[in-house]
């Protein structure tokens, strides 16, 4: 709760100072995450984690962004909602294997980013920024494996667990204040088992 707090006020600290910069901008999107697989032999332990195994998959979201800044240096803030999604896991001691669905989950980042082209008609920069990751309605879940086991697939014990990012982005402009956003972005996320995605965002900015 105390890192929520301390989140919060940042925000209002970026959104009070907007006012010293020349541009705005608001951006809604939607999102294509390719969640690399994860775990490994060494992560099982029996009866506690008998599949420690996650395979790649993929999941899709949306959410919206605020940045302002300068022509050269901008900073914000994001929020974004993700989708479930399925994937599977698998037990190294027998092979076992069983396909589960993912939690939803929301995001909050606050973002620095750096132009390197930004004119009327594009923009072209490279961004980072961190925040924090909250599991919508996660409950333990039972699954039946190939092999007819019952395994109970629990709750990530990390309920608020630090998320990073870094990556490129084009604005193309079909209008002084509106245009087009694509996003490549490479997502680390700090769970238990630690999670990495490549995350692809395409939407719609406008400026303000």
């Amino acid at each position: 709760m105390k890192s929520l707090k301390i989140i919060l006020a940042v925000i209002l600290f970026v959104i009070s100072t907007t006012v010293a910069y020349s541009e705005t901008n608001v951006y809604f999107f939607g999102k294509s995450n390719f969640v690399n697989s994860a775990g490994s032999e060494a992560d099982y332990k029996e009866g506690e984690n008998d599949f420690p195994i996650m395979s790649s998959h993929q999941t899709f979201g949306g959410g919206f962004g605020l940045t302002f800044g300068s022509k050269g240096v901008f900073f914000g803030i994001e929020g974004h909602y993700n989708l479930s999604g399925e994937t599977i896991l698998t037990d190294p001691s027998d092979n076992d294997t069983v396909t589960i669905e993912t939690y939803k989950y929301a995001s909050g980042f606050l973002t620095l980013g750096f132009n390197i082209i930004n004119n009327n008609s594009m923009r072209l920069y490279i961004s980072g920024g961190g925040g924090i990751s909250y599991a919508l309605g996660a409950e333990t879940e039972t699954y039946t494996s190939d092999m007819g086991y019952e395994t109970q697939i629990e709750v990530p014990e990390k309920k608020y667990p630090l998320t990073a990012f870094g990556g490129i982005g084009v604005e193309i402009y079909f209008s002084p204040n509106s245009g087009f956003l694509l996003s490549g972005r490479y997502l680390y996320t700090d769970l238990d088992q630690p999670q990495s995605m490549i995350v692809a965002m395409v939407g719609l900015v406008f400026k303000l």
